[in-house]
C-alpha cells in the first residue's frame, strides 16, 4: 500500500537560511543504507530547493537509486541558526551552463 505525503511549505526563516550565503550538507542513502553526506550549494525555485551537483556525483547516483534526502542548511554568521529539511528528489535537470 503506497502512502503520499504532503510536502509542507518552507517557512520564511528556512527560505532565508536558503537563500543566504551558508553552509548547506545533503545526506543521501548509499545501496547498502549507509548515510552519505555532501557540502552543496543551495537556492529556492519558488518552494523547491535546488540542489546542484553533477550527474556523476555519489550523491547524484544515491538519489537516483533513492530519492530520500536530508538537507541541513547552517548560518555562517551564527552556527545555532540552521535548519534541517528531509524530502525527496522530484525533479532532475540538466544545467545549461
Amino acid at each position: 500500500m503506497s502512502e503520499e505525503h504532503q510536502a509542507e511549505p518552507l517557512s520564511e526563516e528556512i527560505k532565508a537560511l536558503i537563500r543566504g550565503a551558508n553552509f548547506a550538507h545533503l545526506a543521501t542513502l548509499m545501496g547498502d543504507g549507509a548515510p552519505h553526506v555532501d557540502p552543496v550549494w543551495v537556492d529556492l525555485e519558488g518552494d523547491s530547493i535546488l540542489v546542484c551537483t553533477g550527474e556523476s556525483a555519489l550523491k547524484a547516483k544515491n538519489t537516483r537509486r533513492d530519492a530520500r534526502v536530508g538537507l541541513s542548511i547552517v548560518a555562517t554568521d551564527n552556527p545555532y541558526k540552521e535548519a534541517q529539511v528531509r524530502g525527496r528528489v522530484v525533479e532532475r535537470r540538466a544545467d545549461p551552463d
